[in-house]
C-alpha cells in the first residue's frame, strides 16, 4: 500500500487550465454554438440575390429573343407559301395578264367565283389577284375581301388573317420572267420583303 501511494503522489499534476476543455462551462458552450451556427451576412445575401437576378434576366432575355425569332420564321414561311401560291396560279393560266400589280393597290371587285364557274383567262387573272391580295392580310377590312371571305372562297379573317400589314406585288416581263414580292410588318413594325423570281 505504501508503494501504491508513493506512485500516486509521483503522478504529474494536471494544470487547472486544462480542465475547462474537458468540462466546458455553459457560457463557453453558448459561445461555441453561436460561432458554429453563424449564418450569411447581409452583404453575402445581397450578392447572392444580385447574381440570381442577373441570371433570371439573362434567361428571360434569351427566351424573348427565341420567341421573336420563331415568330419571324413563321411569318417568312407563310409569306413563302403565298408567293408560290400565286406563282402556281400564274403558270396554270398562261394567257392571263398578271402584270402591273403593285404594293398598296387595293384588290378589285370580281365578277364571279372562278372556283365554281367557268371564267375567261382575263377573268381568272383578275380573280386570282384579288383573292391573293385579300389573303395577304392588309386589305381584310375592304368590302371586296369581306365578300370573298363570307362567300367561302377564303377562310374568315379570324381563322386566316394573313400577315401583319401583308401586301404583295407581281411583275411579268416580255420574256416570261415572273417576280413576286410579299411584304409584311416584322419585329417592331419594321417592313420585311420576300421576293421570288422564276420563269413562267
Amino acid at each position: 500500500m505504501l508503494w501504491v501511494v508513493r506512485m500516486w503522489h509521483n503522478l504529474p499534476v494536471i494544470p487547472d487550465r486544462v480542465v475547462p476543455l474537458m468540462n466546458p462551462t455553459h457560457s463557453q458552450i453558448r459561445t461555441l454554438n453561436a460561432a458554429s451556427m453563424r449564418g450569411f451576412s447581409m452583404v453575402e445575401l445581397l450578392v447572392a440575390v444580385l447574381i440570381m437576378g442577373v441570371g433570371v434576366l439573362g434567361v428571360a432575355s434569351l427566351q424573348l429573343v427565341s420567341l421573336q425569332n420563331s415568330r419571324n420564321a413563321l411569318l417568312r414561311s407563310d409569306a413563302l407559301q403565298m408567293v408560290y401560291g400565286i406563282v402556281d396560279r400564274i403558270r396554270i393560266n398562261p394567257a392571263g395578264d398578271y402584270t402591273s400589280v403593285y404594293f398598296d393597290d387595293a384588290p378589285e371587285s370580281i365578277a364571279q367565283n372562278c372556283f365554281a364557274n367557268s371564267c375567261s383567262a382575263a377573268q381568272m387573272a383578275a380573280f386570282d389577284v384579288s383573292v391573293w391580295k385579300c389573303s395577304l392580310g392588309r386589305h381584310n377590312t375592304l368590302s371586296v375581301c369581306e365578300d370573298l371571305r363570307t362567300g367561302m372562297i377564303l377562310p374568315s379573317a379570324a381563322v386566316q388573317p394573313g400577315l401583319p400589314e401583308g401586301d404583295g406585288s407581281i411583275a411579268v416581263d416580255d420574256q416570261g420572267r415572273v417576280s413576286v414580292s410579299v411584304r409584311w410588318a416584322g419585329h417592331n413594325g419594321a417592313l420585311e420583303t420576300l421576293t421570288i423570281e422564276t420563269q413562267r
